[in-house]
């Protein structure tokens, strides 16, 4: 029989929760008085109280007690967030009646703990250390701002200039403007060929070193001064317009009409002729060069008056120009003031004390007794082929004396105009951001600078002088200022601006043998003025005779516009007739 649980009995405590504290018991009453027995109700054995003083064990929650002015000892309050506040029904600071040995301050250092993790801060260190300093976030804040606007800012500024420099609607209107065809395509003429300029970039050709036929004319000496110029020192452009300057084309000239005679090389042509062959890919511009073929010979020439005479400016660069021809800033006025500016630049940078370096012939196209630009001819002849040989008339303007050897020059010079369509103010610039320059000019003039360093290698130029001239006002385009001189090795430079050699001759080797396939008769190389391509045409014997325009003229009179007596025009014809019909008997 399973045994039956026995519960105790549980005294009523009428004064409060749990167990009374003691019942009092009477013993009968006999005739002698006795004291009163304590009995508890506690079971045996088992003490209430705890034995250590800060285990509150015996302890329970009293929500019935009334707390109106609690803290009747006057205890601070400790402020912590974990402290039990005086009116809390946890607060046994005023059981000092349940326990008279307790320390009051005993019972102040109860806390509720809390058994959860603390929660870790989101931000790292930094909150932590900056959670009390409110004033730093919203510095940090400011700061962060500030950067955005400055960022926004400068985002602003390069999409103004992308949309100046890249602008459709500006390329269109510079194509409509400048791209025109240097020549006029007659109906009669017959075009044979059409050669894409990506064929060239593939083109490669090697040449031994060429052999000199010839030296003609005198040098002047460069002067080292112009090397120190800055544009804190600069110096006014002198005009020099008692010295003549030539542009004399191939079949003009009388010492290549000799070397031809005399059956020295198969293939003739002028520095600048083949320059623009080599370079033909950067071009831009629309430009023509007549081809001669003369039995087994070929000939190529630049008709007179051709662009080829001029400089271009800006041909390479995304800011349109004005369009009125009669513009300073067109494209035709700049070029003209270009031409001007680089004869004027390569004679002043001279020293003029009469001391000049003499070559085995005067100056071929120079009468006696005028006063001729310090140049020198140097008739240079390559090897093309075991049977191929061509010839060129190079040109060098000055001579340097470097460790007692004389070292040839070619002397050109970069012209500004306007800082406001280059965007870099050469006063400002040249003098600490060269190199910042230098760019500008590589991208804006890239087919114009690669034909100089070209023209230089043809020569064997040992350096190639740049200057760097600038107009005096904007809007004055006749007076100029030298900025500064800078000379360059043509083949590091050649390097620098990614001009392969063994390309440009491949450019040239290809197309003399395209036109050594032609028949006897007179051909003219265009370059498209709206396509990356080159086309030939077949022309009559009698093409571009008629339109003889006198040359050189001076660079003041073609910006000129036309004169506006109509009657002056037949004499000026026929004075260009006489002038030619003389031309050709003294060649």
């Amino acid at each position: 029989m399973v045994g039956v649980f026995e519960v105790g009995a549980v005294p009523f405590n009428p004064d409060g929760w749990g167990p009374p504290d003691s019942t009092t018991a009477t013993a009968p009453s006999t005739t002698t008085a006795t004291a009163p027995s304590t009995t508890t109700t506690l079971p045996l054995h088992v003490p209430f109280a705890p034995f250590s003083r800060s285990e509150k064990l015996g302890r329970i929650a009293d929500f019935t007690r009334s707390f109106a002015n609690a803290n009747p000892s006057n205890r601070p309050s400790s402020g912590k967030p974990g402290a039990a506040s005086s009116e809390s029904p946890f607060d046994f600071s005023l059981d000092l009646d349940t326990f008279p040995l307790a320390n009051p301050e005993d019972d102040s250092s109860f806390r509720l703990v809390d058994a959860k993790p603390p929660t870790r801060p989101k931000f790292g260190p930094k909150w932590r250390f900056n959670q009390h300093r409110p004033q730093l976030p919203q510095r940090r804040d400011e700061e962060v701002e500030a950067r955005k606007r400055e960022a926004e800012k400068e985002r602003a500024r390069r999409d103004r200039l992308y949309n100046l420099n890249r602008s459709n609607q500006n390329q269109q209107r510079r194509e409509a403007a400048i791209f025109k065809s240097s020549v006029d395509i007659q109906p009669e003429w017959n075009m044979l060929d059409q050669i894409p300029f990506s064929t060239f970039s593939k083109l490669s050709f090697s040449v031994p070193e060429p052999e000199d036929l010839l030296l003609c004319g005198a040098l002047e000496y460069y002067d080292r001064s112009f090397d120190r110029i800055t544009p804190k020192n600069e110096r006014r452009l002198e005009r020099f317009k008692n010295r003549n300057f030539f542009k004399v084309t191939t079949t003009d000239d009388p010492v290549i009409r000799r070397l031809a005679n005399e059956d020295k090389a198969t293939v003739f042509a002028t520095d600048t002729i083949l320059a623009t062959l080599m370079c033909a890919p950067r071009s831009v511009y629309s430009w023509d060069i007549v081809i001669q073929r003369v039995g087994n010979k070929l000939f190529f020439d630049k008709r007179d008056g051709s662009q080829l005479d001029l400089l271009s400016v800006h041909e390479t660069s995304q800011e349109p120009l004005p369009e009125a021809k009669d513009d300073i800033n067109s494209a035709y006025s700049l070029s003209v003031e270009a031409a001007y500016i680089n004869q004027n630049f390569s004679q002043q940078v001279l020293v003029r004390d009469g001391n000049k370096v003499s070559f085995d012939e005067p100056n071929p196209f120079a009468n006696e007794g005028d006063e001729v630009a310090s140049v020198a001819y140097r008739y240079r002849r390559w090897k093309l082929d075991n049977d191929m040989y061509l010839i060129a008339r190079c040109e060098v303007q000055s001579v340097v004396e470097v460790n007692n050897q004389k070292s040839f020059l070619t002397l050109n010079a970069l012209n500004e105009f306007d800082p406001k369509y280059s965007g870099v103010d050469w006063r400002q610039k040249l003098e600490t951001q060269r190199g910042a320059v230098l760019a500008t000019e590589l991208k804006n003039n890239a087919n114009k600078l690669a034909k100089w360093t070209a023209q230089s290698i043809l020569a064997s130029a040992d350096l190639m002088k740049l200057g760097y001239v600038s107009r005096v006002h904007p809007r004055d385009h006749f007076n100029h200022v030298i900025l500064g001189v800078v000379g360059y090795k043509p083949r590091d430079f050649a390097a620098q601006i990614n001009l392969n050699t063994a390309n440009m001759w491949g450019i040239v080797k290809s197309i003399v043998d395209l036109c050594m396939k032609l028949n006897e008769g007179k051909y003219v190389l265009v370059k498209d003025p709206s396509k990356p391509q080159v086309r030939i045409y077949e022309v009559p014997a009698d093409a571009f005779e008629n339109d003889y325009v006198e040359e050189p003229l001076p660079e003041e009179e073609q910006v000129q516009p036309p004169a506006e007596d109509t009657e002056a025009g037949e004499p000026n014809g026929t004075t260009n007739d006489v002038e030619a019909k003389e031309t050709e008997t003294q060649t």
